[in-house]
């Protein structure tokens, strides 16, 4: 075959322009210490380095978004300590107030605590984070939980919120609610059951609850929300007039009789009946209906009884109890709730160190695809710069191939 002067010199020249070309991109995977320049190099590749880059991006926001819920949880966590710390000391001043040897004066200084405890659970209620968000409103964050209205004739404490949970998404999977709303931490907390004598054909009749467990136990078993009536209940003295009955008036179930005697009292289902009448009499008493009340009112309702100098004792004996199981119930309320602010914790950091681990093993699989292996590069590197030198070398002595050269 015949190869023309031009042919010559334009075939040595791309051979130098390949090899400079090809020294040219080792050297810029050196520089920048990637492998892939271009989407070109390796297209499959390039496609895996995208995706492993978007979910690594993703697994950032999800652990910032841990972050919030962690920081979100943790005050949650600690507003619920102070709360405990307040309710306990609230609850070891009710038990001191309830022992009988106390003077007004010494009932009077007791109320004036309790007051500051109440007003201090109330803002502890109230509680913000540090963007300025009601802890405890549910949705309505930008608004206070609980309100106080002092021309309420009933409950002055009112929540005022509702009961939405915020969710921040951790991975892919996992949603955590950041928060807890008021209604179920402090609204949503039963008072004391009770019960009362609703009419009697006895000479006289009281009751009081003598065992507070036994009663409850009762009435939670065997209290209808649905049809008052069966609610209802009737004590008949028997003849000849040593025993005596409770029967269901509602359901028509007899409870069986009971060993009575007038003027001495008799328990009943926690229940403690003091009766004083003849064969045949009865007394009525009615389960009353279950109600809810928060700690602020709770304590606000003790601190009235604590201040009234006109309190009978039956009637302050009924608001210690009252003051009493309520904060039972209250602490035992805000403790599952502190469980599951713990809970949640547990989780976050749980699915924390799993996107941990996610992006440490994304970002080797992406190093693998995309970054340059500098041992590799280097020695390609001296091959390019040698054939390089190869191609120009031979180049020079191609083009002295020339008969004018001889002459």
């Amino acid at each position: 075959m015949r190869i023309s002067t031009n042919q010559l010199y334009d075939r040595a020249i791309k051979g130098v322009l390949d090899n400079q070309r090809d020294l040219s991109h080792v050297q810029q995977q050196l520089s920048s210490g990637k492998k892939l320049l271009r989407p070109s190099d390796d297209p499959v590749g390039a496609s895996q380095v995208i995706r492993l880059t978007e979910h690594l991006d993703q697994l950032k926001q999800f652990q910032e978004n841990n972050n919030l819920l962690v920081n979100a949880l943790e005050q949650e966590e600690v507003v619920m300590r102070s709360l405990k710390s307040s309710m306990d000391r609230a609850r070891l001043l009710t038990i001191q107030a309830g022992n009988g040897i106390f003077a007004e004066q010494d009932r009077a200084a007791i109320g004036i605590e309790i007051e500051q405890i109440r007003n201090e659970v109330f803002d502890l209620m109230n509680s913000r984070n540090a963007e300025g968000e009601y802890i405890f409103a549910g949705y309505q964050s930008h608004s206070p939980a609980f309100e106080y209205n002092p021309s309420s004739p009933n409950n002055k404490y009112n929540f005022v919120g509702d009961d939405g949970q915020n969710e921040i998404q951790i991975s892919p999977s996992v949603r955590v609610k950041n928060g807890d709303s008021g209604k179920a931490v402090f609204e949503n907390v039963l008072a004391r059951l009770k019960s009362d004598i609703t009419g009697s054909t006895a000479t006289s009749a009281n009751m009081k609850i003598g065992v507070q467990d036994a009663h409850d136990f009762f009435h939670k078993k065997n209290y209808d929300q649905v049809t008052p009536a069966n609610n209802n209940f009737q004590i008949t003295i028997l003849a000849p007039g040593d025993q005596a009955s409770v029967v269901n008036t509602g359901t028509g179930v007899n409870f069986g009789s009971f060993s009575y005697s007038a003027d001495q009292p008799f328990v009943f289902k926690g229940m403690e009946f003091n009766i004083n009448g003849a064969v045949g009499d009865t007394v009525d008493f009615q389960l009353q209906t279950p109600e809810k009340k928060n700690i602020a009112e709770t304590l606000n309702d003790l601190a009235l009884a604590l201040g009234n100098e006109d309190i009978t004792d039956g009637a302050y004996a009924e608001a210690i109890a009252d003051a009493l199981v309520g904060m039972d119930n209250s602490l035992k309320t805000l403790a599952d709730a502190n469980s599951a602010v713990g809970g949640r914790l547990n989780v976050a950091n749980s699915v924390y160190e799993s996107n941990l681990d996610l992006e440490i093993s994304n970002k080797l699989a992406r190093s693998s695809i995309e970054e340059v292996d500098y041992a590799e590069a280097v020695t390609e590197l001296s091959k390019q710069e040698n054939a390089l030198q190869a191609a120009q070398s031979t180049f020079a002595k191609v083009t002295q191939l020339s008969l004018f050269d001889y002459l």
